[in-house]
């Protein structure tokens, strides 16, 4: 697997779990859901972090996005 696609959905799932979370505290339960979610997506972000060989720099990571995103856009359009 590519380790730019680990990256930005790894990230994204850390970042789709702040709702979850907050909606289940909202309701006062427990936010299984959201952990699972923090779990998975830190376990993608870190695999990315030590798998890419020059690794990966905070500026990186916009251009990350980029790639995968003109990836599934190629991927759909061909």
């Amino acid at each position: 697997m590519d380790t730019d696609f680990l990256l930005v959905v790894g990230a994204g799932l850390i970042l789709l779990a702040v709702p979850n979370a907050i909606k289940a505290y909202s309701e006062v339960r427990s936010p299984r859901v959201a952990t699972g979610m923090v779990v998975a997506g830190g376990v993608m972000f870190v695999s990315a972090l030590v798998l890419h060989p020059e690794g990966y720099r905070f500026e990186d990571i916009p251009e990350a996005v980029l790639r995968v995103i003109s990836r599934i856009r190629s991927f759909f359009h061909a």
